[in-house]
């Protein structure tokens, strides 16, 4: 993109973004899928296989939400030093949420199914490893 200096008449560029968020929010909206969509198969399995997986895979998209959130807190910023220090930021805060909300479902939750937990959890999870091949493969000339 350019446009007119107003001096000069001149035509400069604008500057670009260091992050683009358009990959978190795909990846994200494709976790939120995966979510709903193994909930839905495992109630096939029973009413606290649905709950189980929904709740690991929420685990697993709220984890997601909080990183992308942090990460591209400062995707327009000029500063690749505020960048790497927000990707930190979310990645520990990630971490971090993880093993609360772990806690917090087994504590509190004592009907869940800790198999379909976890296959929710690694499902959603899959979805996050994969997606960046998914963009590459979809994005190549």
């Amino acid at each position: 993109m350019s446009s007119e200096c107003s001096l000069c008449g001149v035509g400069v560029s604008k500057p670009q973004p260091l992050v683009d968020k358009t990959p978190a929010i795909r990846l994200l909206k494709g976790q939120l899928f995966a979510t709903i969509t193994i909930a839905l198969c495992a109630f096939g399995w029973g009413q606290w296989a649905s709950i189980s997986a929904g709740v690991g895979a929420s685990i697993a998209l709220i984890g997601s939400a909080y990183f992308a959130l942090q990460a591209f807190s400062h995707a327009g910023a000029g500063s690749a030093k505020q960048i790497v220090k927000s990707f930190y930021k979310g990645a520990a805060g990630r971490f971090v949420i993880t093993v609360l909300l772990f806690s917090a479902a087994f504590a509190g939750l004592k009907l869940l199914q800790v198999g379909w937990v976890l296959a929710g959890f690694f499902i959603v999870q899959l979805v996050a490893w994969v997606s960046p091949l998914w963009d590459a493969l979809r994005n190549r000339p």
